[in-house]
């Protein structure tokens, strides 16, 4: 299923009333009951233009969760270091993959500035040395992250492997967004559209009131 909007709230609730009415419930490792659609694509058109910070906005604001703020998700994504209490970090995955390789300036940024056309321009977060275990259940969510090029527009993909749309998919778009703002501004092009490719989208059982409450589903 696919899903577009120019607005960032909307695309999130659209999201979750889809997982609602189109999902199939299980029981995860967790033995929580969580609700599941699969491979669900959302399209933020025009991220700049979108209130991408909404969703969170609308979280936080409730009062009745302990939300990373906004400051503390770019921190997360842009921190050069590996933190020792992590077992890993999108920062350090991306600017210190493995000790040895900055996907970003070292790849992704002199790739597309050499060749704007590439479908190359891939960023990863999957370590298969680190988290190719069977007994290491905290492994990334964002798998990757793709940067075209496209009528001088930077546009970006992500697919994640397991994502909490209605707690997870808020800070992933920020994030996602934060990094493409970066890019875009290096290579002199403008900000363009966002997909994530969802393999697992849900929500919990037991967040279900509080979905009816602030999101009117």
């Amino acid at each position: 299923m696919e899903i577009k909007n120019k607005n960032a709230l909307e695309l999130w609730k659209k999201a979750l009333i889809a997982i609602k009415d189109n999902g199939s419930d299980y029981l995860d490792n967790d033995e929580r009951i969580c609700r599941e659609l699969i491979n669900l694509i959302l399209v933020l058109e025009n991220p700049s233009d979108s209130d991408i910070e909404k969703p969170i906005d609308l979280i936080t604001g409730t009062k009745k969760w302990i939300y990373p703020s906004k400051e503390e998700l770019s921190n997360i994504i842009f921190k050069e270091y590996q933190a020792p209490i992590y077992d890993y970090t999108y920062g350090g995955r991306i600017f210190n993959f493995q000790g040895k390789k900055n996907q970003l300036y070292d790849f992704i940024i002199p790739l597309l500035e050499d060749d704007p056309a590439s479908r190359r321009a891939i960023l990863v977060f999957y370590d298969p040395v680190l988290d190719s275990d069977i007994n290491n259940r905290n492994t990334p969510g964002m798998i990757y992250i793709q940067f075209r090029i496209k009528d001088n527009k930077l546009l970006v993909s992500s697919a994640i492997r397991s994502n909490d749309l209605f707690f997870g998919w808020p800070a992933n778009i920020y994030q996602i967004f934060c990094l493409q703002k970066l890019v875009a501004m290096e290579l002199g092009v403008d900000v363009g559209s966002i997909i994530t490719l969802s393999n697992s989208a849900h929500f919990f059982r037991e967040d279900t009131d509080f979905l009816k409450e602030i999101l009117d589903i």
